[in-house]
């Protein structure tokens, strides 16, 4: 068996795929050496599918269909297949983006290999925020144009770009990151209107978080609206974070910040569903509360009933 994914707090979905991880892990660290097909998909709507073939049972290759590929390789994604999977690049398969391969047998090291086989997703997606923040650390942000990755089929998309201090122009001191956000439930929307309202109110109460503002579809962000113009007023909004150089100034903060921006979707997703699935178990509960009640009625007897005087002689009305 390979690495082990552990299990998550419940607040956050992890950049790994547990299926794909322990699949690779068994041939990659476990030594298991058999013929496998496996395709999964993410929460996102990304598409994984591990291949080892029959006549080279030792060879794993691991292909990715994700959202929005044609524009994050050219920000930053095909660099970081050049340098981080140098060597492991091969053709994907059809329907697919991109696939890199290890030979099981032939590999030195097998647990680091593993881990950044099973990051590929989110060192892809995470390139353009990686840019953007080691920029912003170094102290070395400039303006530039803004980067679009239109992730979801929905039309649902993130834009990240560098700002300036209004009080010195030249300073580009923060990067400000755009989510459009959608759903097509017309109740998950509302309830989405209302977490992302409560997102930009809360944040006030945490001194270290980074500023969060919430705009209505109508009314988008300034830095993006003439991208956007007025073709996503059906959306439920916009929610941007902005992030200063004090929360990428190491490099443990730095890879966490890019983790928190590619998680930030699923994680109000996750939550939407967690908190629909909440009010119906209270509705069932209630419920349930009223049914024990009406069966432990009493129902009123039909028969006349005997009238007494106060002295106790019984009598009929008449």
């Amino acid at each position: 068996m390979g690495s082990k994914q552990q299990v998550p707090d419940g607040m956050l979905i992890g950049p790994k795929n547990p299926i794909i991880e322990e699949a690779l892990g068994d041939r990659l660290v476990g030594g298991k050496r058999e013929a496998a097909e496996l395709s999964v998909a993410d929460f996102d709507g990304s598409r994984w599918k591990l291949v080892c073939t029959p006549d080279q049972p030792n060879i794993a290759t691991v292909h990715l269909d994700v959202g929005g590929w044609a524009e994050i390789e050219k920000v930053g994604g095909r660099a970081v297949l050049e340098s981080l999977y140098a060597g492991m690049v091969v053709e994907p398969a059809p329907t697919y983006k991109v696939a890199v391969s290890v030979d099981c047998d032939a590999c030195q090291e097998k647990e680091a290999t593993l881990e950044k086989m099973i990051l590929l997703k989110r060192h892809l997606v995470g390139a353009p925020f990686t840019q953007k923040f080691e920029a912003l650390a170094q102290g070395a942000a400039q303006q530039g144009p803004v980067v679009t990755i239109p992730w979801r089929d929905s039309g649902e998309a993130v834009y990240v770009l560098t700002q300036n201090d209004p009080a010195q122009p030249q300073n580009y001191d923060r990067v400000c990151v755009v989510y459009s956000v959608d759903f097509p439930d017309e109740t998950d929307r509302a309830m989405c209107r209302i977490l992302l309202q409560q997102f930009a109110e809360q944040h006030r109460k945490i001194g270290a978080a980074p500023p969060v503002t919430f705009s209505e579809a109508k009314n988008p962000p300034l830095e993006i609206r003439p991208l956007v113009g007025a073709k996503q007023e059906g959306f439920v909004g916009y929610v941007s974070l902005t992030v200063f150089a004090r929360h990428v100034d190491s490099t443990e903060k730095l890879a966490k910040k890019v983790d928190l921006c590619l998680a930030f979707r699923h994680y109000l997703h996750y939550h939407i569903k967690a908190a629909k699935t909440n009010l119906h178990m209270r509705m069932r509960r209630k419920v349930r509360g009223w049914l024990q009640v009406l069966n432990r009625a009493a129902l009123a007897s039909e028969a006349p009933r005997e009238k007494k005087t106060i002295s106790g002689r019984t009598f009929t009305r008449k």
